[in-house]
């Protein structure tokens, strides 16, 4: 089978690298192949060392081509850069007749000339166009395809995310290190998004969290599209790292202790207990309360939220959720974590659920322990899922420029 013929994603996390290979059956995507392997090089979502990420990648495609007996060349692969920058723009021009491909163009050229020269073009969602809006009441005709309408202007709202240049060049180099190619890059929770959140959820206003290991990814979507998307440089290894030194304990052991005994709801406890670990170069057994490991994992989760919540208020998105918050990622996995945000928010939180009329796993050819559809895998899904803005014309195809540029040469040829 040729690449041609199906998809590849890769997430690269500060803790893990996963990559699915998916090929569309009756309508739907369906894994035929997948690896997952330990990732080194990165730091809170960011790549330190290059030839590290790369020999990290290298593994875990080896054991992917072994799954299913498929090589492949292009991936998509995520960007979680606490340094994004999302720009909602609004640009207008005025036309004379009806809408052309040119017009639409401009306007598209337009928003993005306002990416810094430092900054590149990351990902570009359509929210909705506008024609003839009339600038005292802001009202107009919105029309999902404007080419071909009769008007004298037009509006395009868009959303845009930047990342700087050196971000994607590095993530670019990583892959070429390791003889693959890019077929498109998307911001961890904008790719979550595709197959967790339903229309209604989009249209009532909802926030996708994605709490990695290293950086928690967060979007907004209401009824136009995605409104907004961030990113908060800590994740669920903090967690880890929080009891290793209340404990003084290992990084290993106190993994283990957090996802053996993982809670985030200390009052809730009814009845205490002892919990056996070993400290740091002690072979010896130790005992600490339940109660007091639950309150150091809680600890970190309220402080995440506030963090979430901060950004959404400086925004003015907080009261526009009245489909609340979903939650996915790894660090999602601890007990309580939703009813905590609940608490948090005074909105609703779920933990989230795959839509598997989108996509599926094959489970003829593909044998795993694992849970692939499990919220952990939510940004390799995702990827799979996502699709490129739908006025990315053959015009801009041949005049992008830079790594995004090469992106969208590559996705021009592949159709699913």
């Amino acid at each position: 089978m040729t690449d041609e013929n199906f998809l590849a994603s890769i997430d690269i996390g500060s803790s893990k690298i996963v990559i699915f290979l998916a090929e569309e059956k009756n309508g739907k995507l369906e894994i035929f192949g997948h690896a997952r392997g330990s990732s080194a090089g990165i730091n809170k979502g960011e790549i330190i060392d290059i030839e590290e990420v790369a020999a990290a990648i290298k593994r875990v495609k080896k054991k992917a081509i072994l799954s299913c007996d498929t090589k492949f060349d292009n991936v998509s692969v995520n960007i979680s850069d606490p340094n994004l920058t999302v720009i909602n723009a609004s640009p207008n021009i005025h036309i004379s007749g009806k809408v052309k491909q040119s017009d639409v163009n401009t306007v598209v050229q337009t928003a993005q000339s306002k990416i810094p020269p430092n900054q590149q073009l990351i990902s570009k969602v359509t929210q909705c166009c506008t024609l003839d809006k009339d600038p005292v009441t802001n009202q107009g005709i919105i029309v999902k395809q404007p080419i071909g309408e009769k008007a004298q202007n037009l509006e395009i709202s868009m959303h845009i995310v930047t990342a700087s240049n050196q971000c994607v060049e590095e993530i670019d180099n990583s892959l070429k290190q390791s003889e693959l190619g890019l077929f498109n890059i998307v911001p961890n929770s904008m790719a979550s998004s595709e197959p967790y959140l339903t229309k209604d959820e989009k249209d009532k206003g909802v926030c996708l969290v994605d709490i990695g290991s290293g950086v928690t990814d967060f979007s907004v979507f209401n009824k136009e599209g995605i409104l907004y998307s961030s990113s908060v440089p800590s994740g669920a290894g903090q967690a880890t790292r929080d009891i290793m030194d209340a404990f003084n304990t290992s990084f290993e052991e106190a993994e283990r202790l957090k996802i053996e005994y993982g809670w985030v709801q200390a009052k809730a406890i009814t009845e205490d207990k002892l919990v056996s670990f070993k400290q740091i170069d002690d072979s010896n057994y130790y005992y600490l309360s339940y109660e007091s490991l639950t309150e150091v994992i809680e600890d970190f989760y309220l402080e995440l939220f506030s963090l979430i919540r901060t950004k959404l208020k400086q925004q003015n998105l907080y009261r526009s959720l009245n489909a609340g918050f979903v939650l996915v990622g790894g660090g999602a996995k601890i007990k309580g974590c939703d009813i905590l945000m609940r608490g948090c928010f005074k909105k609703k939180a779920k933990i989230g659920r795959v839509n598997t009329d989108l996509i599926g796993v094959n489970i003829s050819v593909v044998s795993s322990n694992d849970d692939l559809l499990a919220p952990e895998y939510a940004c390799a899904l995702g990827l799979l899922l996502f699709k490129p803005d739908k006025f990315d014309s053959e015009q801009q195809l041949s005049n992008a420029k830079g790594i995004f540029g090469k992106i969208k040469r590559q996705r021009a040829r592949f159709s699913i």
